[in-house]
């Protein structure tokens, strides 16, 4: 009962005198807002360190303010999260080259229980090397310690040509990701969150594969006579197609090459001399929600599309393989 009463005291402490509490990792806070309330605690930043301030509804709705420096007005300040209702508000302090004080202040919209953290570390999500010419790792943090860090992951196809995208993760046994996909022309795909600890990676390697090779032929097909586009998140099974398909391989070669006419002549003497290859492109476009008529793929090809001529120029001697790695360091 002496812990219970002890538990309520404490508490009914923290929503009266909100500015005498600070906000440290081993004390989170537990706290009720009311609506339009301004409730005030104490945030010491430690030097070279970056935080994540968290505040998880109970029920209600609540958004979350930074002040760094303290005189800083909730209008002006940079370091905020509003989210929707019951929606977790979570803010990342940078970090900084001294020690200093910081206020974090929650703004209660509607009557709020809450429970408010921080957690503060030295490591960061980093790609190496940190340029990359073809593929690059965007990492979106959500929540970090030194020991783990939660984050969302995004994949990207720098160039204007096509890769074959595969996944290699260690120490991640948690990690639900795709093994390979096809990316496109600036294309991006979204892994989801993953979370990393000290010595886990996620290797991503980009590499010019018979099915890439395939794919590029196939968009700038779709280009040329159709003016459209294949998305660049391509996902789209053509398994069952790769053995009719594999007759457009000397096409993408010659694109690679930077031979335009030599390109044309192949895929019009391969659509013309090969029925089941010209239906496999048919049916693997239409996989890809366009629909071209076998008259128009059998016309003479000249790359007349805007589109179709800057994507083949551009994708002439691309690198045909690089690998970077996601790590927490």
């Amino acid at each position: 009962m002496r812990s219970v009463c002890g538990l309520l005291l404490l508490l009914i402490g923290q929503w009266a005198w909100g500015d005498n509490i600070a906000l440290v990792p081993e004390n989170p806070v537990l706290a009720r807002v009311q609506g339009g309330e301004l409730q005030r605690y104490r945030l010491p930043v430690p030097s070279g360190q970056r935080g994540f301030v968290t505040l998880v509804p109970l029920d209600g709705d609540a958004d979350v303010f930074i002040l760094l420096p303290p005189e800083m007005s909730l209008a002006k300040t940079p370091l905020k999260s509003v989210s929707a209702a019951l929606q977790p508000e979570r803010v990342v302090v940078p970090a900084q080259k001294q020690a200093a004080d910081a206020v974090v202040v929650v703004k209660g919209i509607t009557p709020t229980r809450f429970l408010l953290t921080v957690s503060w570390t030295k490591r960061q999500g980093r790609q190496v090397p940190d340029r990359s010419r073809v593929v690059a790792i965007h990492w979106q943090e959500v929540q970090a310690t030194d020991s783990v860090a939660l984050g969302a992951v995004t994949v990207q196809n720098r160039t204007p040509g096509w890769y074959e995208i595969r996944l290699h993760p260690k120490g991640m046994s948690k990690a639900v990701l795709p093994n390979v996909f096809l990316l496109g022309p600036n294309g991006n795909r979204y892994l989801g969150w993953v979370a990393l600890a000290p010595g886990a990676h996620l290797q991503v390697a980009a590499e010019r594969t018979p099915k890439a090779d395939i794919a590029l032929v196939a968009d700038l097909v779709s280009r040329a006579v159709a003016g459209t586009a294949l998305a660049p998140d391509l996902q789209v099974a053509m398994d069952d197609l790769l053995p009719h398909l594999t007759p457009l391989l000397p096409v993408a070669t010659a694109v690679r090459q930077g031979d335009w006419r030599r390109a044309a002549q192949e895929l019009v003497t391969t659509l013309r001399q090969r029925p089941q290859t010209l239906r496999a492109l048919q049916t693997f476009l239409a996989r890809a929600g366009l629909t071209l008529p076998a008259t128009g793929l059998q016309k003479p090809v000249r790359f007349g599309a805007l589109s179709a001529v800057v994507t083949a120029i551009a994708a002439a001697k691309l690198p045909a393989r690089e690998t970077v790695t996601l790590v927490w360091l």
